[in-house]
Protein backbone atom coordinates (compact mmCIF):
# COMPACT_ATOMS: atom_id res chain seq x y z
CA UNK A 1 0.00 0.00 0.00
CA UNK A 2 1.18 3.31 -1.10
CA UNK A 3 1.23 6.07 1.76
CA UNK A 4 1.58 9.91 1.23
CA UNK A 5 1.41 12.42 4.08
CA UNK A 6 -0.34 15.65 3.42
CA UNK A 7 0.53 18.45 5.88
CA UNK A 8 -0.84 22.02 5.78
CA UNK A 9 -1.12 25.20 7.78
CA UNK A 10 1.64 24.54 9.25
CA UNK A 11 2.19 28.72 10.73
CA UNK A 12 5.49 28.84 11.97
CA UNK A 13 4.75 25.93 14.53
CA UNK A 14 7.45 23.87 14.11
CA UNK A 15 6.91 21.75 17.39
CA UNK A 16 2.96 20.50 15.84
CA UNK A 17 4.89 19.84 12.54
CA UNK A 18 7.84 17.58 14.24
CA UNK A 19 5.25 15.71 15.90
CA UNK A 20 3.35 15.01 12.82
CA UNK A 21 6.27 14.22 10.67
CA UNK A 22 7.91 11.84 13.40
CA UNK A 23 3.69 10.04 13.45
CA UNK A 24 3.78 9.85 9.67
CA UNK A 25 7.60 8.45 9.51
CA UNK A 26 6.40 5.58 11.53
CA UNK A 27 3.39 4.60 9.86
CA UNK A 28 5.94 4.02 6.98
CA UNK A 29 4.69 6.59 4.27
CA UNK A 30 6.29 6.77 1.17
CA UNK A 31 5.70 11.05 0.14
CA UNK A 32 5.00 14.04 1.79
CA UNK A 33 2.59 16.86 0.35
CA UNK A 34 3.22 19.96 2.09
CA UNK A 35 -0.11 22.62 1.25
CA UNK A 36 1.98 26.02 2.34
CA UNK A 37 0.85 28.73 5.03
CA UNK A 38 4.79 27.34 6.47
CA UNK A 39 5.45 30.66 8.36
CA UNK A 40 3.15 33.57 10.65
CA UNK A 41 1.28 33.10 13.48
CA UNK A 42 3.77 31.64 15.69
CA UNK A 43 7.31 32.48 16.42
CA UNK A 44 10.46 31.24 15.20
CA UNK A 45 9.66 30.72 11.38
CA UNK A 46 13.28 30.08 10.77
CA UNK A 47 12.88 26.63 12.95
CA UNK A 48 10.15 25.69 10.75
CA UNK A 49 12.02 26.57 7.58
CA UNK A 50 15.20 24.27 8.92
CA UNK A 51 12.86 21.64 8.96
CA UNK A 52 11.37 22.27 5.59
CA UNK A 53 15.15 22.08 4.14
CA UNK A 54 15.74 18.94 6.10
CA UNK A 55 12.87 16.99 4.82
CA UNK A 56 13.61 18.31 1.34
CA UNK A 57 16.66 16.82 1.60
CA UNK A 58 16.08 13.50 3.33
CA UNK A 59 12.60 12.26 1.80
CA UNK A 60 10.48 12.19 -1.19
CA UNK A 61 8.34 15.82 -0.98
CA UNK A 62 6.44 17.90 -3.08
CA UNK A 63 5.83 21.75 -1.80
CA UNK A 64 2.98 24.38 -3.06
CA UNK A 65 3.19 28.06 -1.77
CA UNK A 66 0.21 29.46 0.39
CA UNK A 67 -1.18 32.42 1.23
CA UNK A 68 0.91 33.87 4.14
CA UNK A 69 3.96 33.11 1.49
CA UNK A 70 2.44 35.22 -1.19
CA UNK A 71 1.93 37.92 1.56
CA UNK A 72 5.50 37.53 2.39
CA UNK A 73 6.58 38.03 -1.69
CA UNK A 74 4.24 40.75 -2.09
CA UNK A 75 5.57 42.58 0.57
CA UNK A 76 8.91 42.75 -0.52
CA UNK A 77 8.14 43.32 -4.18
CA UNK A 78 5.77 46.04 -2.83
CA UNK A 79 8.18 47.72 -0.18
CA UNK A 80 6.01 50.86 -0.18
CA UNK A 81 3.22 48.54 1.88
CA UNK A 82 3.34 49.56 5.46
CA UNK A 83 3.53 47.31 7.88
CA UNK A 84 4.21 47.97 11.56
CA UNK A 85 4.55 46.57 15.22
CA UNK A 86 0.88 46.19 16.13
CA UNK A 87 -1.98 43.79 16.58
CA UNK A 88 -2.69 44.33 12.73
CA UNK A 89 0.39 43.62 11.05
CA UNK A 90 2.87 43.15 13.86
CA UNK A 91 2.80 39.03 13.50
CA UNK A 92 3.78 39.51 9.62
CA UNK A 93 6.12 42.25 9.80
CA UNK A 94 7.56 39.33 12.35
CA UNK A 95 7.93 36.95 10.36
CA UNK A 96 8.70 38.77 7.25
CA UNK A 97 12.52 40.24 9.27
CA UNK A 98 13.09 36.73 10.44
CA UNK A 99 12.99 35.05 6.87
CA UNK A 100 16.22 34.90 4.38
CA UNK A 101 16.89 34.85 1.10
CA UNK A 102 17.08 31.16 0.89
CA UNK A 103 13.42 31.30 2.10
CA UNK A 104 12.10 33.90 -0.65
CA UNK A 105 13.89 31.80 -3.48
CA UNK A 106 11.74 28.82 -1.74
CA UNK A 107 8.77 30.54 -2.17
CA UNK A 108 8.99 31.98 -5.53
CA UNK A 109 9.82 28.73 -7.44
CA UNK A 110 6.83 27.16 -6.04
CA UNK A 111 3.57 26.85 -7.10
CA UNK A 112 0.11 27.53 -5.71
CA UNK A 113 -1.19 24.25 -6.71
CA UNK A 114 0.14 20.91 -7.98
CA UNK A 115 -1.19 17.84 -9.64
CA UNK A 116 0.09 14.50 -7.98
CA UNK A 117 0.68 11.35 -10.69
CA UNK A 118 1.82 7.95 -9.91
CA UNK A 119 1.75 4.86 -11.87
CA UNK A 120 -1.11 2.49 -10.93
CA UNK A 121 -3.42 5.28 -9.26
CA UNK A 122 -5.53 8.00 -9.79
CA UNK A 123 -4.47 11.14 -10.63
CA UNK A 124 -4.93 13.99 -7.41
CA UNK A 125 -5.31 17.74 -7.96
CA UNK A 126 -3.63 19.93 -4.52
CA UNK A 127 -3.72 23.50 -3.46
CA UNK A 128 -3.82 25.80 -0.70
CA UNK A 129 -6.85 27.77 -1.60
CA UNK A 130 -7.78 27.09 -4.72
CA UNK A 131 -6.14 26.16 -8.01
CA UNK A 132 -6.06 29.73 -8.85
CA UNK A 133 -5.76 32.03 -5.57
CA UNK A 134 -3.89 31.14 -2.61
CA UNK A 135 -6.36 33.02 -0.74
CA UNK A 136 -10.04 30.70 -1.75
CA UNK A 137 -11.69 29.13 0.61
CA UNK A 138 -12.81 25.68 -0.46
CA UNK A 139 -15.99 25.41 1.57
CA UNK A 140 -19.55 25.15 1.12
CA UNK A 141 -21.07 28.67 1.21
CA UNK A 142 -18.75 29.66 -1.39
CA UNK A 143 -20.84 30.29 -4.49
CA UNK A 144 -17.73 29.34 -6.74
CA UNK A 145 -17.30 25.79 -5.05
CA UNK A 146 -19.95 23.72 -7.07
CA UNK A 147 -18.20 25.39 -10.48
CA UNK A 148 -14.86 24.43 -8.95
CA UNK A 149 -15.61 20.90 -8.52
CA UNK A 150 -17.37 20.55 -11.67
CA UNK A 151 -14.58 21.69 -13.84
CA UNK A 152 -12.26 19.42 -12.25
CA UNK A 153 -10.50 17.44 -14.54
CA UNK A 154 -9.87 15.01 -11.59
CA UNK A 155 -11.36 13.08 -9.47
CA UNK A 156 -9.96 14.19 -6.12
CA UNK A 157 -8.92 17.42 -4.93
CA UNK A 158 -7.21 18.18 -1.95
CA UNK A 159 -7.28 21.66 -0.11
CA UNK A 160 -5.54 23.63 2.70
CA UNK A 161 -6.30 26.79 4.55
CA UNK A 162 -9.66 25.86 6.06
CA UNK A 163 -7.83 24.68 9.22
CA UNK A 164 -10.52 21.90 9.29
CA UNK A 165 -10.82 18.39 8.92
CA UNK A 166 -13.10 17.29 6.16
CA UNK A 167 -14.32 15.56 3.29
CA UNK A 168 -17.09 17.01 0.62
CA UNK A 169 -18.66 14.86 -1.69
CA UNK A 170 -19.33 16.45 -5.44
CA UNK A 171 -21.15 13.47 -7.44
CA UNK A 172 -18.34 11.02 -8.26
CA UNK A 173 -15.49 13.79 -7.36
CA UNK A 174 -14.28 14.48 -3.63
CA UNK A 175 -12.45 17.34 -1.93
CA UNK A 176 -10.74 16.79 1.06
CA UNK A 177 -9.66 19.33 4.01
CA UNK A 178 -6.66 17.44 5.89
CA UNK A 179 -6.74 20.01 9.07
CA UNK A 180 -3.82 22.42 9.95
CA UNK A 181 -1.02 21.32 11.42
CA UNK A 182 -0.02 24.84 13.68
CA UNK A 183 -3.45 26.64 14.24
CA UNK A 184 -5.38 23.45 14.30
CA UNK A 185 -9.25 24.65 14.82
CA UNK A 186 -10.96 22.18 17.12
CA UNK A 187 -10.40 18.96 18.45
CA UNK A 188 -9.28 20.85 21.51
CA UNK A 189 -6.28 21.99 19.73
CA UNK A 190 -4.79 19.08 18.94
CA UNK A 191 -2.17 19.00 15.76
CA UNK A 192 -3.86 17.84 12.66
CA UNK A 193 -2.57 16.01 9.13
CA UNK A 194 -3.68 13.41 7.05
CA UNK A 195 -2.72 10.02 5.14
CA UNK A 196 -3.34 9.35 1.94
CA UNK A 197 -3.35 5.46 0.89
CA UNK A 198 -2.89 4.27 -2.58
CA UNK A 199 -5.25 1.06 -2.70
CA UNK A 200 -5.94 -1.34 -5.79
CA UNK A 201 -9.64 1.35 -5.98
CA UNK A 202 -7.95 4.53 -5.55
CA UNK A 203 -7.20 6.75 -2.28
CA UNK A 204 -8.62 6.57 0.68
CA UNK A 205 -8.05 9.43 3.53
CA UNK A 206 -7.36 8.84 6.90
CA UNK A 207 -7.57 11.78 9.40
CA UNK A 208 -4.95 12.10 12.35
CA UNK A 209 -5.00 14.65 15.60
CA UNK A 210 -2.08 14.14 17.55
CA UNK A 211 -1.38 15.79 21.26
CA UNK A 212 1.76 17.48 21.17
CA UNK A 213 3.79 19.65 23.32
CA UNK A 214 1.68 22.63 23.64
CA UNK A 215 3.27 24.51 26.11
CA UNK A 216 6.64 24.22 24.82
CA UNK A 217 5.08 26.58 21.72
CA UNK A 218 3.07 28.96 24.54
CA UNK A 219 6.83 29.39 26.30
CA UNK A 220 8.24 30.30 22.56
CA UNK A 221 5.16 33.05 22.69
CA UNK A 222 6.93 34.34 25.51
CA UNK A 223 10.98 34.65 24.89
CA UNK A 224 10.51 35.03 21.43
CA UNK A 225 9.67 38.91 21.08
CA UNK A 226 6.60 38.34 19.19
CA UNK A 227 3.88 39.32 21.44
CA UNK A 228 5.99 42.88 21.83
CA UNK A 229 4.99 43.14 18.50
CA UNK A 230 1.34 41.58 17.25
CA UNK A 231 -0.15 41.43 20.83
CA UNK A 232 -3.48 40.26 21.01
CA UNK A 233 -2.99 38.94 17.81
CA UNK A 234 -0.80 36.26 19.22
CA UNK A 235 -3.01 36.46 22.48
CA UNK A 236 -5.66 35.25 20.10
CA UNK A 237 -3.06 32.81 18.66
CA UNK A 238 -2.29 31.49 21.85
CA UNK A 239 -6.07 31.01 22.72
CA UNK A 240 -6.39 28.94 19.73
CA UNK A 241 -3.38 26.51 20.06
CA UNK A 242 -4.96 25.86 23.65
CA UNK A 243 -8.38 25.47 23.17
CA UNK A 244 -8.69 24.95 18.52
CA UNK A 245 -10.97 27.92 18.67
CA UNK A 246 -10.27 30.57 16.42
CA UNK A 247 -11.72 33.90 16.96
CA UNK A 248 -8.62 36.07 15.11
CA UNK A 249 -11.74 37.05 12.60
CA UNK A 250 -14.45 38.36 14.52
CA UNK A 251 -11.57 40.03 17.01
CA UNK A 252 -10.50 41.96 13.57
CA UNK A 253 -13.85 42.72 12.44
CA UNK A 254 -15.13 43.98 15.71
CA UNK A 255 -11.91 46.24 15.70
CA UNK A 256 -12.32 47.71 12.95
CA UNK A 257 -15.96 48.74 13.75
CA UNK A 258 -14.97 50.15 16.73
CA UNK A 259 -12.22 52.16 15.12
CA UNK A 260 -14.36 53.82 12.70
CA UNK A 261 -17.44 54.04 14.92
CA UNK A 262 -15.31 56.57 17.66
CA UNK A 263 -12.56 57.58 14.76
CA UNK A 264 -15.08 58.12 11.91
CA UNK A 265 -12.88 56.31 9.90
CA UNK A 266 -10.05 53.11 9.48
CA UNK A 267 -7.31 51.86 7.25
CA UNK A 268 -5.37 49.28 7.82
CA UNK A 269 -3.43 48.43 9.65
CA UNK A 270 -3.74 51.68 11.44
CA UNK A 271 -6.29 50.31 14.34
CA UNK A 272 -5.31 51.66 17.48
CA UNK A 273 -4.64 48.37 20.22
CA UNK A 274 -7.36 50.15 22.61
CA UNK A 275 -10.16 49.17 19.75
CA UNK A 276 -8.19 45.25 19.44
CA UNK A 277 -7.99 45.37 23.47
CA UNK A 278 -11.94 46.18 23.99
CA UNK A 279 -12.61 43.82 20.95
CA UNK A 280 -11.00 40.89 22.25
CA UNK A 281 -12.61 41.56 25.66
CA UNK A 282 -15.69 41.20 23.86
CA UNK A 283 -14.87 38.52 21.46
CA UNK A 284 -13.02 35.85 23.80
CA UNK A 285 -14.94 34.71 26.20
Amino acid sequence: MFKIAIMGDIHSNHIALETCILHALDRDVDEFIFLGDYVSDCPYPQRTMKVIYEMKKKYCCHFIRGNREDYMLNHRNHPEERWTYSSASGNLLYTYENLTEKDFDFYENMDIQGIYRKNGYPDFRYCHGSLTSSNELLKPENDNLENIMSNLDVELLIGGHTHTQEVIQFGSKMLIHPGSVGIPWYYDGKTQYMILYGTEKGWKEEFYQLDYDVNAVKEEFRTSGIMEKAFYWSKLNLHALSTGDDYTTPCLQLARKLCKEAEGSVLWPDIPEKYWELAYQKVVK
